[in-house]
């Protein structure tokens, strides 16, 4: 069989099966019967020569050539959509974001700034370091801003790096003697210290615990939290070192007993990063160049 004796509207549902992961969802979202859905995926996967998906509780899991397709339908789906009809027109108007808790500090101010003048709701989504290229082109967010490494390419987004910054090491009243006339930090010095982490991540997808593993170090976490609102009364009351973005510290607006000292070696150098659909309306671009702006003021 070649694509030309097959019936196109099947893959319409295969590409909604793969977004809701439910038979029920689909048939609702497409205006069918569930048995109607549950005919089409029984003649593609006689077509396909594959299961195509698997029950797990009450979702349907896609199988391993499943999830190939959803890398090539997906994308397509959703550029012909904006192409054709200009994509998803929401009554109500919601920006919803996903960024690291480091840049809360700086974005926030610029965040409900924009919102307001666009007459939107922000919604900030939790952090997660994983890929989240299916939501950006699903449209379940309409911004992803991050840090690390290089995301995968599609189409239908757009991919910008914005610069990188330093990493530094802050630490309270607690740490002055022992950091003594210092005027930075050796990378593998981290070890000689209890830190203080705040990241809603495992320290096996930060990347600064990689850098340390790679190079046979660790260091001893004593405090650890998803939040950077407590990492200054953390410090000011125990003998804690916390690993953060110079940024972060640079728009710390109470700083008082925190010091700051630099973190020699390249693992101290972070970049970071924004997707977006490339088919936003105007006025979810407008905050993106904002939050760009301000960005690039701190990641050169």
């Amino acid at each position: 069989m070649n694509i030309l004796q097959l019936d196109l509207n099947l893959l319409k549902i295969l590409y909604v099966m793969l977004s809701t992961g439910s038979t029920s969802l689909t048939a609702k979202k497409l205006d069918l019967s569930a048995s109607a859905v549950s005919h089409a995926l029984t003649r593609l996967r006689d077509s396909l020569n594959d299961p195509l998906f698997r029950r797990v509780g009450n979702q349907q899991v896609p199988t391993l050539f499943a999830e190939k397709l959803k890398e090539k339908l997906v994308p397509l789906f959703a550029s012909l959509n904006e192409e054709l009809f200009g994509g998803a027109s929401p009554d109500a108007r919601i920006f919803r974001v996903v960024l690291p808790p480091a840049l809360n500090v700086l974005l926030t101010p610029e965040l409900a700034r924009k919102g307001h003048e666009a007459e939107a709701v922000i919604e900030c989504l939790t952090f997660e370091r994983r890929e989240w290229r299916d939501e950006l082109i699903e449209e379940k967010i309409d911004l992803l801003i991050a840090v690390g490494d290089h995301q995968k390419q599609s189409s239908v987004l757009h991919y910008e790096r914005v610069g990188s910054t330093r990493l530094v090491v802050a630490y309270g009243p607690l740490l002055r003697d022992k950091m003594g006339g210092r005027t930075a930090l050796d990378f593998h010095e981290l070890e000689d210290f209890e830190h203080f982490y705040c990241h809603p991540w495992p320290q096996s997808a930060n990347e600064l615990n990689r850098q340390l593993f790679r190079s046979g170090l660790s260091r001893q976490l004593s405090f650890i939290c998803g939040d950077y609102s407590q990492l200054v009364p953390a410090l000011r009351n125990a003998p804690l070192l916390a690993v953060v973005p110079a940024p972060w510290v640079e728009n710390l607006t109470d700083r008082k007993e925190i010091n700051v000292l630099p973190l020699r070696g390249f693992q101290a150098e972070g970049s970071v990063f924004l997707q977006y659909r490339t088919s936003s309306p105007d006025w979810k671009k407008r905050i993106i160049s904002g939050l760009r702006k301000v960005l690039a003021t701190h990641y050169s």
